[in-house]
C-alpha cells in the first residue's frame, strides 16, 4: 500500500494547512481512497485531488510546519 502526505490545495490562512499521511488504498482521475495513518481504525475516506495536493514532506518542512506563528510586533 502506497502512503502519501496531502494538504489543502489552497495555501491561504482560513484553510486547514494541516499536512494527512494517507495509506491509499486506490486511486483513479479524481481521487485518492484511503484511511489516515494516524488513525488506522478510521474507514476509508475519498480524498478529492481538486481539494488536496501531494506533497513531498521534507524534515526542514516538517520543523517549518511546527512552529508556532511570531505574535508580531507589540502595539
Amino acid at each position: 500500500m502506497r502512503v502519501i502526505k496531502l494538504k489543502c490545495e489552497s495555501d491561504q490562512a482560513p484553510y486547514d494547512q494541516t499536512v494527512r499521511e494517507i495509506a491509499v488504498e486506490r486511486e483513479d482521475d479524481g481521487n485518492w481512497y484511503g484511511r489516515p495513518t494516524a488513525n488506522p481504525a478510521c474507514p476509508t475516506l475519498q480524498w478529492p485531488k481538486f481539494a488536496w495536493k501531494e506533497i513531498e514532506h521534507t524534515e526542514g518542512a516538517r520543523k517549518a510546519l511546527s512552529r508556532s506563528p511570531s505574535p508580531g510586533p507589540a502595539p
